[in-house]
């Protein structure tokens, strides 16, 4: 089975201003993110107001940046300045995730839900790199939209599956805090990841979902060993950038990864 329909000629031009703009776009989630990690250390709170707040900060910046930038060309001394390679890798693995989507679904309302869906999971991952927090404006949206979609149809998977999804992925992570309350006295993960899980089950349905657990576990895992170079890694990462990855990867390929392991 293949994951990746044949390409269809004639799609070629739509597909690279799709990966231009989406590459925009991931420079905002990270100048966005920087933003709203700054405000937070300044004293400000974690709320919608301060998130609001944050990506207006981004959007001014990002388009003052384009202004200068297309004025100097204009002046004929356009200047090569240095960029942040994360904030290129943002805009690239954000373009990379819309292109697939739309190669993989066409263009289709889903196929565009998925790339709104794909900047929202970059965003939460950044913000949750830097601060550790999960902010409800963004995994809350996120839901809702996952269980609209199928509602109106335009999913991969049933309403019904996808409530399970949402109803599977929170309770499933809170009996692993629970159970890792009562064993080592601490939380293991926060409230934001099991918002998280919940809203990538609104839209894979549970099926689906522990493979997204398990390639952000093992991704986790994997980063872990490397950052500390050791086989047995100690110390806590936040989690939900890995969630966020696993979950884009699943919206991509869709429900044919439930079908390609029970094949």
């Amino acid at each position: 089975m293949s994951f990746l329909p044949a390409f269809v000629p004639g799609q070629g031009l739509a597909l690279l201003a799709l990966a231009v703009v989406a590459g925009l776009a991931g420079g905002w989630c990270w100048t966005a993110s920087l933003s709203y990690a700054r405000r937070l250390h300044a004293g400000g709170q974690a709320d919608a107001s301060g998130l609001a707040a944050a990506l207006s900060s981004a959007a001014r910046v990002c388009r003052r940046r384009a202004w200068l930038a297309a004025l100097a060309v204009l002046r004929g001394r356009p200047r090569l300045r240095r960029v942040d390679g994360g904030c290129l890798a943002s805009a690239a693995l954000l373009a990379a995730g819309c292109t697939a989507s739309m190669s993989h679904y066409g263009f289709t309302p889903h196929a565009l839900l998925v790339c709104v869906a794909g900047a929202q999971l970059l965003l939460l991952a950044l913000i949750d790199a830097r601060t550790w927090l999960l902010p409800d404006a963004l995994t809350l949206p996120l839901l809702w939209m996952g269980l609209a979609l199928c509602w109106m149809g335009w999913g991969t998977v049933s309403l019904h599956n996808a409530l399970a999804g949402a109803m599977a992925g929170y309770g499933v992570l809170w009996l692993l805090q629970q159970g890792f309350r009562r064993v080592r006295g601490l939380d293991g993960m926060g409230h934001g990841d099991l918002k998280l899980l919940a809203a990538l089950g609104a839209w894979v349905g549970w099926q689906a979902l522990p493979w997204v657990l398990l390639a952000a576990c093992v991704s986790a895992t994997v980063f872990a060993m490397a950052r500390q170079r050791t086989l047995f890694p100690s110390g806590a990462y936040p989690f939900g950038p890995f969630l966020a990855m696993a979950g884009m990867g699943v919206f991509i390929l869709g429900s044919e990864v439930h079908l390609w392991f029970y094949r």
